[in-house]
């Protein structure tokens, strides 16, 4: 009957402890919306640009996050050109931001396609 009674407790605890450690891992899942408005924000920061580009046009993946005094912080900058890269990464590094809905602490990809304006 003891054994019975351990076992019975052991099942109970393990049970208890996977359902725990699911709930903890839940995030609230960012909106579309809150994306859309930080991929905003970003080419506003950005600004138009005045290099001279081989191709007319160009894309980049631009991986950022915020920090907790809001501020966006460069992760890094997937392009072709290390001259965007360096000019992305001086536009947005530690620029504040005023997003709602965006979690701090999480990498964000924004695709970015700059076009050269005639």
């Amino acid at each position: 009957m003891k054994n019975l009674k351990t076992i019975i407790a052991v099942v109970a605890i393990s049970i208890s402890s996977v359902f725990s450690a699911t709930a903890n891992t839940k995030t609230e899942p960012t909106s579309k919306n809150a994306k859309t408005v930080l991929r905003t924000e970003i080419v506003s920061l950005l600004g138009n640009h005045s290099y001279d580009l081989s191709d007319k046009t160009l894309e980049a993946q631009v991986s950022v996050m915020l920090n907790n005094q809001n501020e966006l912080v460069v992760v890094s900058v997937d392009s072709e050109s290390e001259t965007i890269t360096n000019f992305v990464k001086i536009k947005l590094n530690y620029k504040k931001v005023t997003v709602k809905g965006i979690s701090k602490g999480t990498v964000y990809r924004i695709p970015l396609k700059m076009i050269q304006s005639s």
